[in-house]
């Protein structure tokens, strides 16, 4: 997904400052757990994130309300770069909420599509417009509540751009709130951060077939933290890989 880059009050340098705390909060929830606390650090994530677009939208409030409602998923076609913590959420969300048969539908449902847009760019996954296999039936997101921080993030002001820019590779981004966005981003940089700091695979990840990794293995979450490389096959092309550490 594009990024707004209208001006704000928030500065590289307390963008910076805002991911550097998370960072150290999830290094040590990190340090400390199990597959289960790799979920409720990304749950942790996305709640900080959700916390700071709040109090962003309340201090510096959009020329126009935020147009993104349930139902609405014209930026659904979209890749979605991740965290490996976030998959293995959302992996743990769906496995300890769906009926056995929805599961395995849905797995499937998962492994097809990331199958027919594996290697694709992010341009030519709008030009394929592929939608995100986590829809309902009323294609509103059925993992809301445990969605990755690139969607939670993604706070536009105008659907019918959102509309135009992902059905179309020429037309230009949709107008965000930028503040929000920038905050989300800050989070999901301190939560790469920790997962570098304690050697652990950092490389951002594509959410489809990363996610079609975390669904088929229940034990991806402890092997993770133990340092295997569990999301390789996964691993974004177009992301730009995490600079080195100190720490490591």
């Amino acid at each position: 997904m594009a990024l707004s880059t209208a001006p704000t009050r928030y500065s590289p340098a307390v963008l910076e400052g805002i991911a550097a705390g998370e960072r150290a909060v999830f290094r040590l929830a990190l340090a400390r757990g199990d597959g289960q606390v790799v979920s409720e650090v990304a749950a942790s994530a996305l709640a900080r994130g959700q916390e700071l677009a709040t109090i962003a939208l309340i201090r510096e409030p959009p020329p126009r309300p935020i147009a993104c409602k349930a139902g609405c998923a014209w930026c659904c076609v979209a890749k979605i770069v991740a965290a490996p913590p976030e998959v293995l959420h959302i992996a743990e969300h769906l496995r300890s909420t769906l009926a056995p048969d929805a599961y395995t539908t849905l797995v499937e449902r998962v492994r097809d599509i990331s199958e027919r847009t594996r290697g694709l760019s992010r341009a030519e996954r709008l030009e394929a417009r592929v939608p995100c296999p986590l829809l309902d039936e009323s294609g509103a997101c059925s993992v809301h509540a445990v969605r990755p921080l690139v969607c939670a993030g993604w706070n536009s002001l105008d659907a019918a751009a959102c509309e135009a820019h992902l059905g179309a590779r020429a037309a230009p981004p949709p107008p965000l709130h930028a503040p929000s966005n920038e905050l989300c981003q800050a989070v999901l940089g301190g939560l790469f951060g920790a997962a570098q700091d304690l050697g652990l695979d950092s490389r951002p990840v594509e959410l489809q077939a990363a996610l079609t990794i975390a669904l088929t293995d229940p034990t991806a979450g402890d092997r993770w933290l133990r340092g295997e490389s569990v999301f390789a096959s996964a691993v974004d092309a177009e992301a730009p890989a995490p600079p080195p550490h100190p720490l490591l």
